[in-house]
């Protein structure tokens, strides 16, 4: 029998092989609040409010914009928070069914105790830090695996996700 692995030959593999460094750990989705019904009202009066602007300024698009974006919003706002999968291994990390190899990325960083929260710098100059909750007690694992991999270098939170966790 052949392992498909590019490291492993032959049909006996050292036993190190099979002692991969690996973590599972499931979320809810963060920063998830539930919406109250106060919430909804309010969200219909500003779309009401906004279509008989719209109506007034015989702007008919705006209508359709306004009336779109009212419906997205009430959809995305009223379903249920998702418990999201994360498992991190030699190969990589999978969040959900997403698989993102660890040659992807050039660095990471685990930020101090009490944000939970570990992050990826993409290769690419121009994209985002990808951005990982994960439980406190996995810390060690998660620093051991990715340092296997990847440099550790210190990031800050940017702005935007400083203002996404404060207000959405």
């Amino acid at each position: 029998m052949r392992y498909a692995r590019k490291s492993i030959g032959g049909s006996n593999p050292p036993a190190s092989v099979f002692t991969m460094n690996e973590i599972n750990w499931k979320i809810e989705e963060p920063n998830f609040t539930p919406k109250t019904v106060e919430w909804f009202w309010a969200l219909g009066i500003m779309a009401f409010a906004l279509v008989v602007f719209a109506i007034l300024l015989k702007n008919y698009l705006f209508i359709v914009i306004v009336a779109l974006t009212a419906l997205i919003i009430y959809n995305n706002n009223r379903r249920e928070p998702e418990i999201i999968n994360f498992h991190l291994n030699d190969d990589g990390l999978y969040v959900g069914n997403k698989f993102y190899a660890h040659d992807t990325f050039e660095s990471f960083w685990i930020f101090p105790a009490g944000k939970s929260e570990f992050v990826l710098r993409y290769k690419k100059h121009f994209a985002p830090l990808l951005t990982i909750p994960f439980h406190d007690r996995d810390e060690s694992a998660i620093r051991q695996i990715l340092s296997n991999h990847l440099r550790e270098n210190e990031e800050q939170e940017s702005f935007i996700d400083v203002l996404r966790k404060r207000f959405f």
